[in-house]
């Protein structure tokens, strides 16, 4: 889940970077750009270090609305499982790198 929240860390950085780009001044649109950077190096930042620690993150939390915490009846150990169908997952990951792609492409092109 965390992973998700790193791709909204990208998407506010192409916006603070647009909207840096877009405002005319001497001060204030590079120093909202800058800032715009900082951001998407705070996304990469959390999706490295997640992708790195992902096992101490699975089993302490989760986010997803749909989570269920279940008995495995075998083991008796707890499991989180998530029974949302595979649209809506992948929705939720291609929803954002779209819009971060086409984002990264308008700033590129102006």
């Amino acid at each position: 889940m965390a992973r998700k929240d790193s791709l909204t860390w990208f998407m506010l950085g192409i916006a603070q970077i647009l909207i840096g780009d877009a405002i005319a001044g001497e001060i204030i649109g590079p120093l909202i750009q800058a800032s715009g950077g900082g951001t998407l190096a705070l996304g990469l930042y959390f999706l490295l270090f997640v992708a790195r620690h992902d096992e101490e993150f699975t089993e302490l939390y989760s986010k997803a609305e749909r989570t269920i915490l279940l008995t495995d009846p075998a083991t008796g150990r707890k499991e989180l499982v998530n029974e949302s169908p595979k649209g809506v997952k992948a929705a939720w990951y291609a929803v954002p790198v779209m819009m971060t792609f086409i984002g990264a492409m308008a700033w590129l092109v102006g």
